[in-house]
């Protein structure tokens, strides 16, 4: 399995940091030839570099996840430089905790334009190259647990990343037939700089007594991308210590 996705090309967005780091280099590390994205190139390209100068096959550039101008430049590198597209890990997203009634529309909106009108632009312009290269492909969406349980001044949060869901499931259904799995993730408390602020006495409430690592989220992202999970589309994986079964 070291090199189970030898030459197939994979988009990872919010690549610079954090799980879609972790992400872009485990699926360098099987083979795979990466266009990592991020809000400013020279955040993307420091991870590509990483990646090249460890062997691998990797390219960044700056886009924004909420922009279909940029989504379109995104693919077409992907396209020219690599010759078609395979994966995709959506993972770009934002957070942050404030009050349902201090929770302003333009904070809902902003928010929601990265995370899941993001995410939907990602998987129809993923889709629309799978379906011109003709081999299928794989769409990974990172949600949250969040979108499944929900919390306390994160409606904003929540509501975004249950939509993430949906988008996986309902475009899975239609995307079947052309050979493009479309799934979700579920991370639960994992170590980034997001939840840097989070005591860590949260952890004696997780079955397995630890925050998650970014690298426990990339292995199952990798599990998607490749054939160990061919007959898996529409399915949520949930990597959380067991959070959410209690």
């Amino acid at each position: 399995m070291d090199k189970e996705l030898l030459g197939r090309t994979a988009i990872v967005t919010g690549a610079s940091r954090g799980i879609g780091a972790a992400v872009a280099l485990d699926l360098a590390s099987a083979g795979a030839n990466v266009v990592l994205t991020a809000r400013t190139a020279a955040a993307a390209e420091a991870v590509a570099s990483e990646i090249v100068a460890n062997g691998g096959s990797a390219t960044g550039i700056g886009a924004d996840q909420g922009s279909d101008a940029d989504w379109g430049e995104v693919i077409a590198l992907a396209e020219t430089r690599y010759g078609g597209l395979d994966i995709v890990i959506l993972n770009a997203g934002v957070a942050g905790g404030i009050s349902t009634v201090d929770l302003t529309l333009e904070q809902f909106r902003a928010l929601s334009r990265v995370n899941l009108k993001g995410a939907f632009l990602g998987l129809k312009h993923a889709a629309a190259a799978m379906r011109r290269h003709g081999r299928g492909g794989t769409v990974t969406m990172m949600s949250s647990i969040v979108g499944q349980i929900g919390v306390p001044d994160h409606l904003h949060y929540a509501a975004s990343k249950a939509g993430v869901r949906m988008l996986a499931k309902a475009g899975a259904l239609e995307l079947g037939p052309e050979k493009i799995r479309v799934n979700s993730i579920l991370p639960g408390m994992t170590r980034t700089d997001m939840t840097s602020g989070f005591p860590p006495e949260i952890a004696d409430i997780i079955p397995l007594g630890r925050f998650g690592e970014v690298e426990d989220v990339a292995r199952a992202a990798r599990f998607l991308a490749s054939d160990r999970s061919i007959f898996m589309t529409g399915a949520e994986i949930v990597v959380d210590g067991g959070w959410t079964v209690q």
